[in-house]
């Protein structure tokens, strides 16, 4: 057996080893592909770059040694016919290599984003891009990452990419990244002590505002937003939220985190990330609204106001206050007693509409659509305004970019005087109607048009009262009060907050309200998780043919090979 691996070894390794010629081939092939794979990883990888350019020059040694010891052999090698074939594949290789790198280059120094996305959640909110865009002061953002932490260099990956469109955005907006770990005195300058975090910086004032990262929970676009905020000087406003009458509240479980259906868990978080301070006030502990409330809101009570709540109420109104009321359809008389005083009243029965409603509610979940005409136009909002073009585009700013958004089971807002009765000093806004055929449905377990009995649209869903003073009077007797009223509650919660365009309104509502007009506009949607739901036969079936196309591919390549040897 020794005998014969000698032999083999002799006569058909050996003289291949000694051949010079061999040899020669050998030193070039493997110099050639040595250039050319180390020229890729250099271009491509860049994290081995350094050892890409030794494999370079490697390679560039063995060509040079092989044209040293034969001159002869490589140029007849080179003029022959596999030399020139090589040559020319190897030029073209090479071609092909260069476009390739210089458009990679003009692509990363010209780059430009396509967000194919179904709710383009990979591009930034208009509502950013007016902020960016209107930068009075330059903003710097200042990242401290971990490199050597791999949970952190995914969060690094995301919050570079989030800073990367919003310099895009704004001459005015520069960021930059450090290891707190190699530079501690500038992680200290800043007050960093905890990983990771970025600090944005007002570069006139000086002012400056952490984000830090939640439980590796990526950085959020709407999170920058409201550092920047707070550290070009915006001062947070105070929104107060009502409870004490069975209102809608927090649900969010402290041990599991979970929220329930009917919280407004999303509608305050939204609120505070929108640069607000949110508490809540209960009337029974205090006297009066706390002077420094931007705005009131109170979400969907069903038990009665007691009469001192309702004047702690009505006097806020009466020195200019804003409020919002939520109210479902059929709320408690003590509420539509209050409002009266403004002309209007939340009816007792919703409101079903055929034709803008959502599917499978028997008419009861109204639509809110743009395309049906259902949001106020500018022409008649001129009119509400007595032709203040600046108010109006402050009203018309709120729905301007809402395309749809429902109320599921909404109460229709009822003017309880004539509108020439009106006073001048209470201007009624119908900001969002019903379609005309819509009308008011007693039996919500079988709604169905009875036109002798049911009262027929449009109807206001959300109106807008501004006013110096009740319909009562006849001459203005206070500051000018804004109050909004939403015929449903609902929408707010958490599980229809994020459908459709709900939280949008709401919250472009509570901005104008508080008078913080450049928030008015669409905030950046949350990612949604989509995943694929299959039975066990499906997951089989997906199992055993996931590898199909590579065993296609093999055997199609084996065949042509075997027909070609």
């Amino acid at each position: 057996m020794f005998n014969k691996i000698s032999e083999y070894l002799k006569n058909e390794i050996l003289p291949y080893i000694t051949n010079i010629n061999y040899l020669i081939i050998l030193l070039g092939i493997s110099g050639t592909i040595s250039m050319i794979f180390g020229g890729i990883s250099y271009f491509i990888i860049t994290e081995i770059q350094d050892f890409a350019l030794s494999i370079v020059i490697a390679g560039s040694i063995l060509n040079l040694t092989a044209l040293l010891l034969s001159p002869k052999s490589t140029a007849s090698f080179i003029k022959g016919r596999r030399g020139k074939y090589g040559t020319n594949s190897a030029i073209m290789f090479v071609c092909v290599l260069t476009i390739i790198i210089l458009g990679n280059s003009f692509f990363v120094i010209n780059s430009y984003r396509f967000d194919t996305t179904a709710t383009r959640v990979f591009s930034l909110s208009k509502q950013t891009e007016k902020l960016l865009a209107n930068l009075e002061t330059p903003v710097r953002a200042n990242a401290f990452f971990v490199p050597t932490d791999n949970d952190q260099t995914k969060l690094k990956t995301n919050a570079e990419d989030l800073l990367s469109e919003f310099a895009k955005k704004s001459s005015k907006f520069s960021y930059r990244f450090t290891d707190p770990q190699l530079n501690k005195t500038l992680a200290i300058k800043y007050g960093v002590m905890q990983y990771p975090a970025i600090v944005f910086e007002d570069l006139s004032s000086g002012k400056q505002q952490p984000v830090y990262e939640k439980a590796f929970n990526p950085f959020s676009e709407q999170d920058f937003i409201t550092a920047m905020l707070i550290a070009m000087g915006d001062k947070q406003k105070v929104i107060y939220y009502s409870n004490g009458h069975k209102e809608k509240s927090l649900s969010r479980d402290i041990s599991t985190n979970e929220v329930t259906d009917e919280g407004i868990d999303y509608f305050i978080e939204g609120l505070k990330r929108d640069n607000y301070d949110v508490k809540s006030i209960n009337f029974e502990q205090v006297k009066s609204v706390p002077s420094d409330a931007a705005a009131l809101i109170i979400i969907g009570p069903k038990s009665a106001l007691p009469q001192n709540h309702a004047k702690i109420i009505a006097d806020y109104i009466a020195v200019g206050g804003r409020i919002a009321f939520l109210l479902d359809p059929n709320p408690h008389v003590t509420w539509n007693e209050l409002l009266s005083n403004w002309g209007i009243i939340v009816s007792q029965q919703p409101i079903a509409d055929p034709l803008s409603s959502l599917a499978g509610s028997k008419f009861l979940t109204p639509l809110l659509q743009k395309s049906n005409n259902q949001f106020v136009p500018e022409q008649k909002l001129l009119q509400y305004t007595r032709n203040n073009s600046a108010e109006t585009k402050r009203i018309l700013s709120i729905t301007d970019q809402i395309n749809a958004a429902f109320f599921p089971g909404a109460g229709a807002i009822i003017e309880t005087i004539n509108e020439k009765e009106r006073p001048f000093h209470v201007q009624n806004i119908q900001l969002g109607v019903s379609t005309a055929i819509s009308w008011l449905e007693p039996d919500i377990e079988e709604p169905q048009f009875d036109e002798n009995t049911d009262i027929q649209g449009p109807f206001s869903m959300i109106s807008i009262i501004e006013s110096t003073g009740p319909v009562t009077t006849n001459a203005p007797v206070f500051d000018l009060s804004k109050i909004m009223i939403f015929g449903d509650s609902d929408f707010v919660t958490n599980k229809w907050f994020y459908s459709n365009q709900n939280s949008d309104l709401i919250l472009n509502s509570m901005a104008w309200l508080a008078e913080d007009y450049e928030v008015i506009s669409i905030r950046p949607k949350v990612v949604p998780f989509r995943s694929i739901v299959v039975n066990r036969r499906e997951r089989e079936v997906l199992k055993w043919t996931s590898g199909l196309p590579f065993v296609l591919m093999l055997v199609t390549s084996t065949v042509v090979w075997w027909r070609r040897r």
